[in-house]
């Protein structure tokens, strides 16, 4: 990553410049390095805060409609859909 052959005969002040930009990328990294751990920790909050949450106990009213919905018959076409409708419409009427 780094052409350290560069600075092998480099001036005093080429060094320094580079001491300062390493530095400064060293300072940058440091800085990411913290936010990144703090947003880590953030997700990790939020990730285990999803299996804490008590689930709700479904109601008589939910129960009863479920109950309703598995009790109505399959219908394998939809012809015989079509015919139950028009009987059902023909008694109401």
């Amino acid at each position: 990553m780094y052409n350290y052959a560069k600075y092998e005969n480099a001036t005093r002040k080429e060094i320094i410049k580079a001491l300062n930009l390493a530095e400064k990328k060293e300072k940058k990294l440091h800085e990411q390095l913290k936010e990144n751990k703090e947003f880590f920790k953030f997700l990790q909050k939020k990730f285990n805060a999803t299996f804490k949450e008590k689930r709700e106990k479904p109601t008589k009213e939910t129960l009863q409609a479920l109950k309703n919905a598995t009790s109505l018959p399959e219908y394998t076409n939809h012809e015989q859909l079509m015919q139950e409708l028009q009987k059902e419409i023909e008694a109401e009427q």
